[in-house]
């Protein structure tokens, strides 16, 4: 960060502002940096620390200088002298106002603003990052004289849901412009904030190849003309009990067994649950996990965050050199977008990411081709796969028959009839072709 230059962090009530601020000093002192903590408060010096003490990142080279609420809110001027003084004689790195919306509350507005302007005045001569923080909705942010005294504005947001708070951030005004752009989510914890930025494909190149590889299911290799292409993006489709998660175990576990690491991201089945049905068909994953061959994430569909979820896949993968990945089943999504089009958006962007890590990838998605015509169906996501693969029950003379469509495959011919296939102790088998169905 720029020296000099000042930064607003602003948000609603309980968005994590002080704690963002703190954390910030705490990291700059363990780096040998001289902090300051103006905190604006009804509490004593020694009880504000006692609070920050709980956090793991807290240091005690923070230094803290209260100023009661009601006086700055009625002499705001005594205290920017009384603060102007500290500064002077201590010469800080890094300082924090916290919060910078109660000074001079009780002033007419142009008064306010007259006040800001010698603060602001006051900031420019002490010579270091100096954060504010203001309980303001954004259309109070555009319209405060603070956000022309600032270099940045960072704002944070939180949206209190029944399964627990939906935060985010995202950087509103910034000196310089390579940041990332749009909204990132969030955790706070004993551990402070965790920022996870939003999943983009941007400068992302894909690499040039047309090796195939094979996805562990005898026959497939011949519907397909010789495999998956290696980075590519399969999404398979189907209703319950067509073996869309058996298709994707036999991927990854193939692909683990002939030195290919994979990462299985689960939103439905537990680790443990995968382990006994991949047990019930011969695939041998818990084995394979112990190895680090395969590692498995699981993510309960109620408690998706996508941005948290985006990086600990990416760490998870890059942990163990991931080259396959399976995602079970991206429905799970469906609690984390409130709109379809942010949810296609986060997919797209993710295929993206597998394919800069030179992964392959496949995608299960519970749709709602069950009962439907698969020539007509909308099959979510359907657009942004390189493959699509439909697995539907279907009755025929009195009995249920699994079938297997490939409706595209980008690049490469494929098998365009029904095929019928067969799952038992030993896991999928592919049959025969279904003429005239």
């Amino acid at each position: 960060m720029i020296v000099p230059s000042t930064i607003l962090i602003a948000g609603n009530p309980g968005s994590g502002r002080t704690t963002m601020g703190i954390q910030s000093l705490c990291e700059a002192a363990k780096s040998g940096e001289k902090v300051l903590y103006i905190c604006i408060t009804t509490k004593s010096e020694s009880s504000v620390r006692e609070n920050l003490a709980s956090y793991d990142f807290y240091e005690e080279a923070l230094n803290i200088h209260t100023f009661s609420i009601s006086s700055v809110e009625r002499d705001p001027l005594t205290m920017l002298v009384e603060l102007g003084n500290y500064v002077a004689s201590f010469k800080p790195d890094r300082i924090l106002i916290d919060p910078v919306t109660p000074i001079g509350f009780v002033f007419a507005e142009a008064e306010r603003r007259r006040f800001m302007y010698s603060l602001h005045a006051a900031i420019g001569e002490w010579n270091a990052i100096v954060y504010l923080t203001g309980t303001m909705s954004q259309d109070e942010v555009c319209r405060s004289v603070i956000s022309d005294m600032v270099d940045g504005i960072v704002y944070l947001s939180q949206d209190i849901q029944r399964r627990g708070n939906q935060r985010i951030i995202k950087i509103m005004k910034m000196n310089r412009p390579d940041y990332l752009e749009g909204e990132h989510t969030f955790d706070i914890s004993n551990k402070g904030v965790i920022i996870y930025p939003r999943t983009t494909s941007k400068d992302t190149e894909e690499p040039a190849v047309i090796e195939r590889i094979d996805v562990g299911i005898k026959g497939f290799e011949e519907l397909s003309r010789g495999g998956l292409f290696k980075h590519s993006s399969t999404l398979i489709a189907g209703n319950t009990g067509t073996g869309k998660t058996l298709f994707g175990l036999h991927f990854i576990i193939h692909g683990a067994l002939n030195g290919e690491p994979g990462v299985i991201s689960s939103f439905e089945d537990s680790p443990a649950e995968l382990r006994r049905y991949a047990a019930s068909v011969g695939l041998g994953l818990e084995e394979l996990e112990q190895q680090g061959m395969i590692k498995t994430i699981y993510t309960p569909s109620s408690e998706i965050n996508a941005g948290r979820h985006a990086n600990e896949l990416q760490e998870s993968m890059e942990e163990i050199g991931a080259k396959r990945v399976l995602l079970d089943d991206i429905s799970g999504f469906d609690y984390a977008f409130g709109d379809a089009v942010a949810k296609k958006e986060h997919m797209a962007s993710l295929i993206r990411l597998f394919k800069k890590m030179g992964a392959t990838s496949i995608l299960i998605s519970g749709s709602g081709t069950a009962t439907s015509n698969v020539l007509t169906s909308e099959i979510p996501l359907s657009p942004q796969a390189d493959v699509l693969i439909v697995l539907k029950n279907v009755e025929m003379d009195n009995t249920i028959k699994k079938t297997m469509s490939i409706l595209k495959m980008h690049g490469s011919d494929h098998e365009k009839r029904l095929v019928a296939y067969n799952i038992d102790s030993e896991g999928i088998h592919i049959s025969d072709l279904l003429m005239g169905t």
